[in-house]
C-alpha cells in the first residue's frame, strides 16, 4: 500500500478536503471535550500539534510525554480518546509503544503514528501493530489532524462496541465466555493461584413461569449487581447464558478460604427480592461447583469444564450447596462414560451371555422354572457379573438396550428349550421399565417368538420401583398382564413397600429375599418374617419363591414353614444355556 492512501486527499494549498462524511463526524464532536496524549521527545514538534490542535472548534484536553516511560506513567492513571506517537523517541521506536498499548493494557483509545519519514515498511508495520491511522509530519496540516484524530476516535468507539458485544453480556453487563476464559488462560500461563466457581441457581425457572421473562430478566440483574457488590476489582464475573454464572477469583489458593467466601455470596443470593409489581418477594438459592486453579498444564476450557461438572454434582446434592471439585470423582465419572460406551460396543459384538439359574418345587423336586442372569465377557476385564456394571444396567439409554437384548435373547433360548410349562423371569431395570414405549416394545418381541407362550415370560421388578413410582409402575404392570406376561415382585422385604403397594400392584409372584433365607436356622426374627412372607403370599394368591437356598437344611425348613418353591446354591448354580439344556435332561 503506498504512503499516499494512507493520507487524506490534499488540495493545491495543502489543506484537506472535508468530505461531507468528515464534516458530519467533526460536528458529532463539537461540544465536548476529547482527552489527547503527544508522546514526542522533540519540544518543537510537540508545540507545533498543539498549536494545529488549537485552530479547531473542538475542545481538547491535551497532556505531553518526552518518552514512552513517561507515556505509560500517563496512560495508567488516565483514559485517553486518542494517543499521538512520533516515531522516533530517542533511542526507542514509536512502535514500541504502539505495541504496548495494544497488547498489554486493557485501552482501546485510537492510537495515530506521526513519523518523518516516508517508509511503507514503517507505515505498514504501524497499521499492522493496531495504528488508526499515520501521518507525515512534513505534510502535516491542521484540518488533516483534526480529521484523522476524530476519524480514529471514532473508529475505536465502533470497535470498543464491538469487543463488548463479544466480552460482555448485554442483560447484566458481565464479562461473557470469551473474556471469562481469556482472563482465566492469561491466569494459568502466568502460573497464578485463583479460584473458578461456577455457580447455577436453583428454583429460577418458576419464576419465569409465574411472573414472565422480564421479571425473570429482572432477578438475573438484581442477582449480578450483588454479586458485583462482594467481588474484588481484580476478580471476573461473568454470565455464561441462563441462570449460570461464573466467579473467577484471583489469589485463592485453599478451599477454606474460598468456602469462606463462597458461604457470603450464597447469604447474599438468599436475600429475598422485592416485585413491586406483584407485590410481593420472591427468593433463590445457588448451587457452587468449584476448582481451585493448581495445575499450569490445564487449559482454561478444561478448568471451567470441571467446574461446570462440579456444579452438576453440587445440584443433585440439594440446594445452596458448594462442592469441590474432585479428580477421584472425575476419574469416577470417566470410568462410568467408558463403561457405558464399551456396554453399547458389547451389545454390537456380542460380548453379553446370559446364564441361567434353575428355580424348583422343593416338594416334587420339579423345574418350575429359570431366571435369566446376564454375564458380560468383556475383552479386557474377562468374565463380569452384574453387579460390576451395574450403572450400565440402570443408566435410561444404555440399561435400555442391554433390557432389549435380555428379552430377546431370553425369548429365543426359550424358543429353543421347547418346554411350554417352563417360565423364564428376567430382570428389568428400573429405567428400561419405566421408558416410554416399554410395552409397546415388549408386545413387538413377543409376536416376533411366536413360539414362546406370554405366561412363559416373567419380568422381575424391583421393590424400590414401586415405591419410587408406583402410579407409573402399577399402569406399565397392568398392560403387561394383559399380553400375559407374568410380573414378580423381586428381593422382597428389603424395600420400602407397604401392603397398599402389594394391593395396588398387579402381581403374579413375590421372589423372598435371600438375607431373611441364609439365616432361617439361626435367627428367630427371620423366620418369623419368613412365616409372615407366607401368609401374606397366600392372603394375595401370589407364588413364592425363596431366593437363597444353600442347603439341604435350608429346604426343608422353608418346607415346614410352608414355602414350596425356591432357587439357589443347593439347587444349582447359575449356568450357560447349553449346561442349562444338560441340567434339565439330567434332572
Amino acid at each position: 500500500m503506498r504512503i499516499e492512501m494512507l493520507l487524506n486527499q490534499t488540495v493545491e494549498s495543502g489543506e484537506t478536503v472535508e468530505s461531507g462524511e468528515a464534516m458530519d463526524a467533526i460536528q458529532a464532536y463539537e461540544g465536548t471535550s476529547l482527552n489527547l496524549l503527544i508522546v514526542d521527545d522533540d519540544d518543537v514538534d510537540r508545540e507545533r500539534l498543539r498549536r494545529m490542535l488549537s485552530k479547531s472548534d473542538i475542545q481538547t484536553r491535551v497532556s505531553e510525554a518526552a518518552s514512552v516511560e513517561d507515556s505509560l506513567v500517563y496512560l495508567s492513571r488516565d483514559d485517553y480518546d486518542c494517543v499521538i506517537i512520533d516515531y522516533r523517541l530517542g533511542l526507542s521506536s514509536g512502535l514500541t509503544l504502539l505495541d504496548n498499548i495494544r497488547t498489554t493494557m486493557d485501552n482501546h483509545c485510537a492510537v495515530i503514528m506521526i513519523t518523518g519519514l516516508g517508509d511503507e515498511e514503517v507505515a505498514a508495520e504501524a497499521m499492522r501493530l493496531g495504528a488508526s491511522d499515520y501521518l507525515l509530519k512534513n505534510q502535516l496540516q491542521s484540518s488533516q489532524l483534526i480529521h484523522a484524530i476524530v476519524n480514529s476516535i471514532h473508529r475505536a468507539e465502533l470497535e470498543k462496541k464491538l469487543h463488548d458485544m463479544a466480552h460482555y453480556d448485554n442483560l447484566t453487563g458481565l464479562a461473557s465466555r470469551p473474556l471469562l476464559l481469556e482472563n482465566l488462560q492469561s491466569i494459568v500461563t502466568n502460573n497464578e493461584a485463583a479460584a473458578v466457581a461456577f455457580l447455577d441457581l436453583d428454583n429460577f425457572k418458576p419464576v419465569n413461569d409465574n411472573y414472565g421473562h422480564d421479571t425473570g430478566d429482572y432477578v438475573l440483574v438484581t442477582i449480578a449487581n450483588r454479586l458485583k457488590q462482594i467481588l474484588r476489582k481484580s476478580d471476573t464475573l461473568s454470565r455464561i447464558g441462563g441462570d449460570e454464572f461464573v466467579l473467577l477469583l484471583r489469589g485463592i489458593s485453599n478451599q477454606r478460604e474460598c468456602n469462606r467466601f463462597l458461604t457470603r455470596l450464597i447469604h447474599l443470593i438468599n436475600t429475598p427480592i422485592e416485585l413491586p409489581e406483584f407485590d410481593c418477594q420472591v427468593q433463590v438459592s445457588a448451587s457452587i461447583g468449584v476448582t481451585l486453579v493448581t495445575d499450569n498444564c490445564l487449559d482454561a476450557d478444561t478448568i471451567l469444564r470441571r467446574a461446570d461438572q462440579t456444579m452438576y454434582q453440587a445440584k443433585h446434592a440439594g440446594n445452596n450447596k458448594i462442592l469441590f471439585f474432585d479428580p477421584e470423582e472425575e476419574k469416577r465419572q470417566y470410568d462410568r462414560r467408558a463403561m457405558l460406551q464399551a456396554a453399547e460396543r458389547g451389545i454390537e459384538c456380542n460380548e453379553f451371555e446370559l446364564y441361567y439359574q434353575p428355580q424348583i418345587d422343593m416338594i416334587n423336586h420339579r423345574i418350575i422354572g429359570a431366571e435369566a442372569l446376564i454375564r458380560w465377557n468383556h475383552p479386557t476385564l474377562g468374565f463380569l457379573h452384574p453387579m460390576e456394571f451395574r450403572e450400565a444396567l440402570e443408566h435410561p439409554s444404555t440399561g435400555v438396550l442391554i433390557g432389549e437384548w435380555v428379552l430377546k435373547e431370553a425369548l429365543k433360548q426359550h424358543a429353543a428349550w421347547n418346554k411350554k410349562d417352563l417360565v423364564v423371569s428376567v430382570n428389568i431395570a428400573p429405567a428400561h421399565l419405566l421408558s416410554k414405549r416399554f410395552f409397546q416394545r415388549l408386545a413387538l418381541l413377543l409376536k416376533n417368538a411366536p413360539d414362546v407362550p406370554p405366561e412363559s415370560l416373567e419380568i422381575e421388578i424391583l421393590e424400590t420401583v414401586s415405591v419410587s413410582d408406583i402410579d407409573s409402575a402399577v399402569e406399565v404392570v397392568k398392560v403387561c398382564q394383559q399380553l400375559g406376561v407374568h410380573v414378580a415382585l423381586d428381593d422382597f422385604g428389603t424395600g420400602y413397600a407397604s401392603l397398599s403397594y402389594l394391593k395396588q400392584l398387579p402381581l403374579n409372584t413375590l421372589k423372598m429375599d435371600k438375607s431373611f433365607v441364609l439365616n432361617l436356622l439361626t435367627n428367630p426374627e427371620d423366620r418369623a418374617i419368613i412365616a409372615c412372607i407366607v401368609e401374606l403370599s397366600k392372603t394375595f394368591g401370589y407364588k413364592l419363591i425363596a431366593e437363597g437356598v444353600e442347603s439341604q437344611e435350608l429346604e426343608q425348613a422353608l418346607i415346614g414353614i410352608g414355602c414350596q418353591f425356591g432357587q439357589g446354591y443347593f439347587i444349582a448354580k447359575p449356568m450357560s444355556a447349553d449346561a442349562m439344556s444338560s441340567w434339565m435332561i439330567s434332572h
